[in-house]
Formats: structure tokens, C-alpha cells, sequence
């Protein structure tokens, strides 16, 4: 009767975790399903969007004179609320801008002082010998997609461009170089 007993516990134990799993890989695969429908939406809202991320640094460039260390495209729950969120540095000051994505109405935002963390790093990025537009263009080369961010960054003590780039359903991150301009890495990002 025990050895009856046990192996229905057993058996039942077996059945809860196989439950468990399942449930478990279905939960995974919506998240995974509804990551890549927002990777896909964003990508068609940031390539139908009228004005480019190109654009979009020239016109906030004009606002605010600077160095520009990000951009990121947003979309908004609606195409006609989309914008690129720009980060400059001027005055040792951070500086956002909004730039419209659809009408190029650019509107300044947050002005924050750099710390000694930020101004070490902006420091490092003014030494860069290749520029974050430039940068965009040489990852883009080869992808030929839509650039939906990039920034400056320090990559394992290396000063480094990041740069993500739609492209069909999928968002490739690429890092380039900021010294030499080369792509040193090229892979899809699955963390969307």
C-alpha cells in the first residue's frame, strides 16, 4: 500500500511538473511572440516615419549646439506621436531634445550638469577620431536597415559606438569602433 501511495505522489509530483513546465514555455514564447511584434512595429514606424535620424541630429543640432552622445528612436502608442530622443553635451551640460518624428518640431527637455563619471567619459568620446554619425553610416553599410539608436559608449575599457539597427522583423546590434570606424561586432539582438 505504501509503495501504491508513493508512486501516485510520484506520479501526480511528475504531472504537476510537467504542467508547470509547459506553462512556463508557453508564458516564454508570448513574451518572446510580443518582443518581436513591438521589434517589428517599431521598425515600421521608425521606416515610414517622414523624417530620418539623419534628420533628425541635423535639426537638433541646430537647437542646440553640441556634441550629440545618443539617439534613440521612440514610438509612441499612436505613429503620429513617434520621436527620436537626442542627448548633446554643451557647456558641460546634458541636454535633451524631442524631434518630432513625423513633423521635425523639435522641443528641448531635461538639462542635467555631467558628474565626474559622465565628464571622464564625454572626455573620452571627444577624442574619438570617427564621429556618431559617421559611425551610423558604417554600421548601416552593410545592413542597409533602419537605424533606430545609437550612443557613445565604453565597451570593456573600449570607447565604442552602439548602434541598433532594424532590418526585417530584426533588430542587429552592431559596435563599432570610435577610433578606427570598424565594425567589431554584428549580431541579432534577441533581447528586445
Amino acid at each position: 500500500m505504501k509503495r501504491t501511495s508513493i508512486m501516485k505522489k510520484t506520479s501526480t509530483l511528475k504531472k504537476s511538473l510537467a504542467v508547470a513546465l509547459s506553462v512556463a514555455t508557453i508564458s516564454m514564447a508570448s513574451v518572446s511572440a510580443s518582443q518581436a511584434a513591438t521589434s517589428m512595429s517599431e521598425i515600421a514606424a521608425a521606416s515610414q516615419s517622414k523624417i530620418s535620424l539623419e534628420q533628425a541630429l541635423t535639426l537638433a543640432n541646430k537647437a542646440v549646439k553640441g556634441d550629440i552622445i545618443s539617439v534613440d528612436f521612440d514610438q509612441e502608442d499612436r505613429a503620429e506621436n513617434s520621436h527620436y530622443d537626442i542627448k548633446m553635451i554643451a557647456n558641460n551640460n546634458e541636454q535633451e531634445v524631442r524631434v518630432n518624428a513625423n513633423t521635425g518640431k523639435v522641443t528641448k527637455d531635461e538639462t542635467e550638469r555631467l558628474d565626474k563619471e559622465d565628464l571622464a567619459e564625454y572626455n573620452t568620446m571627444k577624442q574619438a577620431k570617427v564621429s556618431l554619425s559617421q559611425a551610423i553610416k558604417n554600421a548601416n553599410k552593410t545592413l542597409k536597415g533602419t537605424v533606430l539608436e545609437a550612443e557613445f559608449d565604453m565597451d570593456f575599457g573600449k570607447p565604442v559606438y552602439k548602434i541598433e539597427i532594424g532590418k526585417g522583423n530584426q533588430v542587429h546590434k552592431v559596435v563599432v569602433d570610435s577610433m578606427t570606424g570598424k565594425i567589431t561586432s554584428s549580431q541579432v539582438d534577441n533581447d528586445d
